[in-house]
């Protein structure tokens, strides 16, 4: 339910949202109901800030003036946010402020009617009406709708269902066809998510991720895009902490060889190893757009990033000097504390190499919440990069290899998620520790075979685990960081994986 406690009742002279949004009526909604009704957003990334000023921008009409696109602009500290706000009406869907859902945003009236205006994301109409333009390759005013052939021969694909819950993006499903995506956090510029997708399906050939169908713009923003339904059992991190959920219990109640092989997913290393590879060589693929052409690695970018990683590595540190932690984690805080230098040490190692790779596009933010069980195989979704990077960080050409980091250390949460809630368990505990060691394993073994002469990757063995080191090493300082930050009682994990990784364990 919404906490607002106050439901603000505008009058739309003519019965469209702008009107209702316009005059003394919206400058009471944007200072009076948007600060208090945003913080209760799970996309909304200003929590923790002071809200600063609000102000709304038209992006466009839809339906005669009963859906508007609004680009909601918000001081959070000092930074300037913007977030897509679709706002529908229902009209003789008046709701009073004790029973009106979460997406309730205010009431409406027009000549003797009443209605309600809520988040549109909630409703169906909306989507079908997106959906439509980019079939259409529409333009309605400043709004641009670009659909590909490949969406218009799709034909009738069901009606809309939301998927899962809301995060910084939302997922409407047309039957088992079409996913419509509404970015919540919108920035003017190209979206990776698109221009990635595009990349991969329409020149690459990469066939291992869901085929970009089309997308709604103002300007340069990207608001929604289209891409084909891949049938799916769920992502794999709810997967695969499912399935080791099960195998801790089941080694809890009877004994069970460690030798035991593990079935699908948990024995998916071999297959994403493979997926992966085969996606970092698509991202190298030889193309004479600007984008997506490969780049040399220069001793430059490597003393670059051995500098930033230190810097991190210094903060963290300082940091942890400070902190109060979590029992477990305080010893973990105090080795690390006493092993800085060798910490330092090994990230700076990384300007001493001498460059034999290419740099290219990469996927960016890869854990295994961005792939999809499908079958016995696997999807790669979510070309986005990290949401709190800017447009042009993400876009940034960089070394696989940090993808392949970051998959690593989600094995590695994945193995702890579950660890800590059967601590009590050796023998559970013992068959999570060989999952984790042999999904490790089989992922890089098969990116190793399945990456061989990739021009992104450097072709010295020596030079490659090098790189991986520090690209673990820096995932894990980032992780500890945001952890401290965020999630206290989960800080063990990442400074576990920090003194795993400087004792030379696993990789």
């Amino acid at each position: 339910m919404n906490d607002l406690t106050e439901f603000m009742v505008l009058d739309a002279p003519d019965g469209r949202v702008a009107t209702a949004l316009d005059g003394r009526g919206g400058t009471r909604f944007k200072t009076e109901i948007l600060p208090k009704w945003l913080p209760l957003q799970r996309w909304f990334a200003g929590k923790d800030k002071a809200i600063g000023a609000v102000a709304m921008t038209p992006l466009g009409d839809l339906a005669q003036g009963e859906h508007q696109l609004v680009s909601v602009d918000v001081t959070v500290g000092d930074e300037d946010q913007s977030y897509l706000l679709p706002i529908s009406v229902r009209w003789g869907d008046e709701r009073s402020g004790a029973s009106k859902p979460s997406y309730a945003l205010a009431g409406i009236r027009h000549a003797g009617r009443a209605g309600t205006l809520i988040d549109g994301a909630f409703d169906e109409r909306l989507p079908q009406l997106l959906l439509d333009g980019l079939k259409e390759n529409r333009r309605d005013g400043s709004l641009r709708f670009e659909g590909t052939d490949a969406l218009r021969r799709i034909g009738d694909p069901g009606n809309p269902r939301q998927l899962g819950a809301e995060q910084s993006n939302l997922s409407i499903a047309f039957g088992d066809k079409i996913i419509l995506k509404l970015y919540r956090r919108i920035r003017e510029g190209e979206q990776p998510d698109v221009e990635v997708a595009k990349f991969l399906t329409e020149v690459a050939g990469f066939g291992h991720t869901p085929r970009f169908l089309g997308q709604v713009a103002h300007g340069s923003t990207t608001l929604a895009a289209a891409f084909a339904f891949v049938a799916n059992q769920g992502d794999a991190w709810a997967g695969i902490v499912d399935a080791l959920e099960q195998e801790a219990r089941a080694s809890a109640g009877a004994a069970q060889s460690t030798a035991d092989a593990f079935g699908f997913p948990l024995d998916l290393g071999s297959i994403l190893g493979q997926r992966t590879a085969e996606l970092h060589k698509a991202l190298a693929a030889t193309t004479d757009d600007p984008a997506f052409a490969t780049e040399d690695l220069t001793p430059d970018q490597l003393g670059t990033w051995a500098g930033d990683a230190a810097a991190e590595a210094e903060a963290l540190i300082a940091r942890l000097e400070q902190a109060r932690l979590p029992e477990d984690a305080a010893p973990l805080a105090q080795t690390l504390l006493a092993r800085r230098e060798a910490l330092l040490s090994r990230l700076r190692a990384v300007a001493d190499l001498a460059p034999d790779c290419k740099l290219s596009r990469i996927h960016g933010d890869y854990h295994l919440g961005q792939v999809l069980l499908a079958q016995n195989d696997v999807v790669i979704i979510d070309f986005e990069g990290e949401p709190a990077r800017t447009l042009a960080e993400r876009r940034e050409k960089s070394s696989p290899l940090r993808d392949v980091a970051g998959m690593l250390r989600s094995f590695d949460y994945a193995a702890m998620t579950v660890i800590a809630r059967h601590d009590s368990d050796k023998a559970g505990l013992d068959r999570i520790e060989t999952w984790r060691q042999s999904v490790i394993r089989d992922f890089l073994d098969a990116y190793r075979l399945h990456s061989e002469g990739a021009a992104n990757l450097p072709s010295d063995e020596g030079s490659r685990e090098t790189l991986l080191d520090f690209f673990l090493l820096h995932k894990a300082i980032y992780e500890a960081g945001y952890e401290l930050s965020n999630r206290p009682a989960w800080i063990g994990i990442p400074l576990k994986g920090i003194l795993d990784l400087l004792e030379g364990k696993d990789q």
